[in-house]
């Protein structure tokens, strides 16, 4: 492992990611994800960082001007746990969930692992119930 990063400056490029990835440059990933990073949900196999700029992908098409607000930030050593709220109008299939044309609001946390100044994993859960309604 390199040098650790600060607590503050970890904190920082996690607000990046998502602030970047809401005004549509998906080209963060490349600057701010190891290549080997993984994306893990519970009961799922890893997503790679490929599977996880296509979920992404599929995710901002479903969801017309989706916003993060970042709610808390905790950090300690190598990594970041941050909760959030996400808020778009629900335009498109995501998930299985067909489309419900209205705003919704769905919520989530990940935990970051950061090698360096790279993200190199992540353990995500989303609430995605509202979408359901």
């Amino acid at each position: 492992m390199g040098t650790q990063l600060s607590t503050d400056h970890a904190k920082a490029i996690v607000r990046r990611r998502f602030a970047e990835l809401d005004a549509g440059n998906s080209g963060i990933l490349d600057e701010l994800f190891s290549p080997d990073y993984k994306l893990n949900f519970p009961g799922r196999k890893p997503f790679s960082l490929e599977e996880t700029r296509q979920l992404y992908q599929r995710m901002y098409a479903a969801f017309t001007d989706l916003r993060h607000e970042i709610h808390d930030q905790i950090a300690e050593g190598d990594k970041v746990v941050t909760r959030w709220t996400a808020t778009g109008r629900h335009t498109g299939e995501f998930l299985g969930i067909e489309p419900t044309d209205r705003m919704v609001s769905f919520d989530g946390i990940n935990i970051y692992t950061f090698e360096d100044e790279k993200l190199v994993e992540s353990h995500v859960v989303w609430d995605l119930s509202q979408l359901d309604r």
